[in-house]
């Protein structure tokens, strides 16, 4: 019977590690959407940058 139990105890521990990796996850995803959306900022900024230099060489 104390087999079952210990089974039972590693089951209970795995789902809370499980949990904990599901929240820290969730977390890096905020920033990881947080950081792409940064990126795609500078990239507009870069391009409206660019265009803007090069009607300048055109005129």
């Amino acid at each position: 019977m104390s087999g079952f139990k210990d089974l039972f105890i590693d089951l209970i521990k795995l789902t809370d590690e499980v949990q904990k990796i599901n929240q820290i996850q969730d977390r890096m995803q905020a920033a990881i959407t947080d950081v792409d959306k940064r990126v795609v900022r500078l990239e507009t900024i870069v391009e409206i940058a660019s265009r803007g230099s090069d009607s300048k060489r055109i005129n």
